[in-house]
């Protein structure tokens, strides 16, 4: 019952927020912005892991032009992960049929904070592009992941990547390195190093 609680009020807030920073005459409309994003993550060693992320995040535009663009933004939020490790991994059964290895499915959750540095805006095309990162976020997983690992991890981000404008708002994608591990907090610090696309809106 308290979840379902939890839940109506954080859909509620979110609703009610569209309309205040919808309006530009007060100081929420002008200087923040909301992120809603969805990436999906390959892990780059062989360790057979995807990742699918979900988030939102709240954005504070500094440094703004009378453009109306700015030149940094500074962003805090949460996501919701889903890995799925031993993909594309087979094994040979007891009749010596190679079969496929059902991909196992770990949700987590996080609780992040992200800079970007923008460019100017390329005026022909309206595009803009910008270097990103965060420093150190918080993981959480069901279990301990990867394995061998904690359920609490420490994570961290880069990436680069552009964001056009549309209607009152704008899209965007990034291509980003990933990592996470619990940060040598105990004798097995397995880590998870992806690289990830992510698409996402800004409003």
């Amino acid at each position: 019952m308290k979840r379902v609680f939890f839940i109506i009020i954080f859909i509620y807030f979110i609703f009610n927020s569209f309309s205040l920073f919808a309006e530009e005459d007060n100081w929420f409309g002008r200087n923040c912005n909301q992120r809603i994003y969805t990436g999906y993550y390959s892990s780059y060693f062989n360790d057979n892991i995807r990742l699918l992320q979900f988030g939102y995040d709240f954005v504070f535009k500094l440094f703004q032009f009378n453009n109306g663009y700015n030149l940094v933004d500074f962003s805090f939020g949460a996501d919701f992960l889903l890995g799925f490790d031993s993909v594309n991994v087979s094994k040979t059964d007891n009749f010596g049929n190679v079969r496929p290895v059902n991909a196992r499915i770990t949700p987590g959750f996080e609780l992040n904070w992200n800079a970007r540095i923008y460019t100017p805006q390329l005026s022909k095309m309206k595009l803009r592009f910008y270097l990103e990162g965060l420093g150190v976020t918080l993981i959480v997983y069901s279990r301990p992941y990867p394995d061998n690992g904690t359920h609490v991890n420490i994570g961290s981000h880069a990436g680069l990547g552009f964001e056009v404008p549309v209607n009152n708002g704008k899209v965007f994608t990034t291509l980003r390195l990933f990592h996470s591990s619990n940060g040598k907090a105990y004798e097995h610090n397995p880590a998870l190093n992806a690289v990830g696309i992510i698409f996402g809106v800004q409003f």
